[in-house]
């Protein structure tokens, strides 16, 4: 061997270039994953806007009509008036004397699955509420079967 040669020393263009290679694959893995989480939370999100959305739809159809409610027990001069005239209304309230009171009852579809009921106490010159919630009404029903791998495919 004569003593002019030089042997490379240090790192290759070779191992360079796989560096590299790994780095933009690495790279583009993270950015993919990124882009499908955000894409998820964005779905997310959207779902979670439309039913606080249908939510307060429901809600605010609920409140106008404890107005109209409202309205009619003020033109009404008993509680047994305000009953009839209420359920007269076709507002979709049902009222039923109870004692010294007047029971209101009425619910506001949400979804398919749930809607939000209502229930107010007349008595006393003064409308309470007694109930204000969302409840679901979808039929539902459990399936009775466990399906349990036995070992054999």
């Amino acid at each position: 061997m004569e003593q002019n040669e030089r042997r490379p020393s240090g790192i290759n263009i070779g191992s360079a270039s796989i560096i590299m290679v790994f780095s933009v694959l690495c790279l583009t893995i993270f950015a993919v994953l990124t882009f499908i989480t955000a894409n998820h939370e964005y779905k997310l999100a959207d779902k979670s806007a439309d039913y606080v959305k249908a939510y307060y739809d429901a809600d605010t159809r609920a409140v106008i009509t404890e107005g109209k409610i409202r309205e009619i027990i003020a033109d009404s001069g008993s509680v047994a008036g305000a009953a009839e005239a209420v359920n007269d209304a076709g507002i979709g309230v049902t009222a039923t004397i109870e004692g010294d009171g007047c029971h209101f009852a009425y619910s506001q579809k949400m979804d398919d699955n749930q809607e939000l009921q209502v229930e107010l106490l007349y008595g006393g010159g003064e409308l309470i509420t007694e109930k204000w919630e969302l409840v679901n009404v979808a039929d539902w029903s459990a399936d009775g079967e466990i399906h349990l791998w036995d070992g054999d495919s």
